[in-house]
């Protein structure tokens, strides 16, 4: 039957013999497909009214683009059914555009929960002190003791840094300029300046009453995404737990 489960399929649409042709669709999206035969089979299940054997074609098409392209069978597709072939590229370039918005979109989420972690270090830092640094009423902990905070190390590093720097002015140091922002960023999320021990939290809080719409704007839409993306983690996290 695999023989002429071409014929097979012609002849079961033609005939309305719907059983054969489900078992025809089944054969060819069963591994018979080829990058060489791909394209005519395509065309096949489109007019045969084979709808899901034309989708498992396109996809293939779309994950090997660039080998089925270069095939006999694209080149007299190219030629016979030019609107087919337009198709066909415009789905590519849509896929593509579509991967990428997904791949910036994981970038981003990435970066707001590495925001997120070095806002939950900072607190760390200035309420608890770690390791080496601290509030200078409590007792560190050594710097052989491990910490359970991922952005702790790079923060303490960026903290040194800040607190020696002859250029802190905001804008007058890269390192000293992230340091702001973070504060800044920090000062956003909390709700308890009144008590809170991260330096300069009440400072910004008063500074956001200065600043125009579009500033405050910009700082709501970031925070925003920043609680976003910790919020889905958490449930990401959750559900697999629950498994």
């Amino acid at each position: 039957m695999k023989k002429f489960v071409l014929h097979l399929l012609v002849l079961s649409h033609c005939y309305v013999v719907l059983s054969l042709k489900r078992v025809c669709e089944h054969i060819l999206e069963d591994g018979w497909l080829t990058k060489e035969n791909v394209i005519d089979i395509l065309q096949l299940a489109r007019s045969c009214d084979a709808p899901r054997l034309s989708l498992v074609c396109l996809r293939m098409v779309m994950k090997d683009f660039k080998s089925i392209s270069t095939t006999e069978a694209w080149k007299v597709m190219k030629r016979a059914n030019p609107s087919l072939e337009q198709e066909l590229l415009e789905s590519v370039v849509e896929a593509d555009s579509r991967k990428q918005e997904r791949q910036k979109k994981i970038e981003e989420k990435k970066v707001y929960l590495q925001l997120h972690d070095a806002m939950e270090a900072l607190l760390h830092i200035c309420r608890d002190g770690c390791r080496t640094i601290g509030p200078r009423d409590k007792v560190l902990k050594g710097s052989q003791v491990a910490c359970g905070f991922q952005a702790c190390k790079g923060l303490e590093t960026l903290i040194r840094h800040f607190s020696g720097c002859k250029s802190r002015v905001p804008g007058g140091c890269v390192h000293c300029k992230r340091m702001w922002q973070l504060l800044e960023l920090h000062s956003r999320m909390c709700n308890e300046p009144e008590y809170c021990k991260v330096p300069l939290c009440r400072h910004f809080k008063m500074k956001m009453q200065q600043q125009s719409k579009k500033e405050e704007a910009k700082w709501k839409l970031l925070v925003s995404k920043v609680l976003a993306a910790k919020n889905a983690q958490r449930l990401f996290s959750s559900q697999r737990s629950s498994f």
